[in-house]
């Protein structure tokens, strides 16, 4: 199980950094459904149950927001189901917190219209990631949270090059 669950995570993570040099919003959310679907398979199968609640509620928060103007009720609404969702799982500890407030920080800035912005969201979420994958040893997806990390970093610079 514990290779199968690598193998998952694999394929979400290699979308997971190519999606750090897409420049576009509308385009990140959409490939991040299909990320996110891989890597919540990968932490079912390796124990780690809040990592795949959070990927089920990210993919339905990224297929809703971008068709309804978002609102802080709206936000708030996927920001308390993960938070129901995890608890009801079962408390692994405070490691549990760490995929939700990856989430949480993730929701709350999901309409941002900075490009840059998103992508220091993004950078601040893989950075909680990278604890998670790296206790419940999805050593392949911490790898790849360190990778998203540069690659995002490497985004905010070539759109910060584009505005000059």
């Amino acid at each position: 199980m514990f290779l199968l669950g690598n193998a998952m995570s694999l394929i979400g993570c290699v979308l997971m950094v190519a999606i750090g040099f897409v420049r576009r919003k509308d385009r990140v959310l959409s490939l991040q459904c299909v990320q996110f679907g891989f890597l919540a398979m990968g932490n079912l199968i390796l124990g780690a149950v809040s990592g795949f609640i959070s990927g089920m509620i990210s993919i339905l928060r990224n297929l809703i927001f971008p068709r309804v103007k978002g609102s802080v009720w709206l936000k708030l609404l996927f920001i308390g189901a993960q938070i129901v969702l995890t608890l009801a799982a079962g408390w692994a500890g405070p490691i549990s917190l760490l995929p939700l407030g990856a989430g949480v920080l993730f929701t709350w800035f999901i309409d941002t219209r900075s490009d840059a912005q998103l992508k220091a969201v993004i950078i601040a979420a893989q950075v909680l990631w990278a604890f998670y994958d790296w206790h419940y040893r999805n050593f392949v997806a911490f790898t790849f949270d360190i990778l998203t990390i540069l690659s995002n970093i490497a985004g905010i610079v070539m759109l910060k090059r584009e505005e000059q």
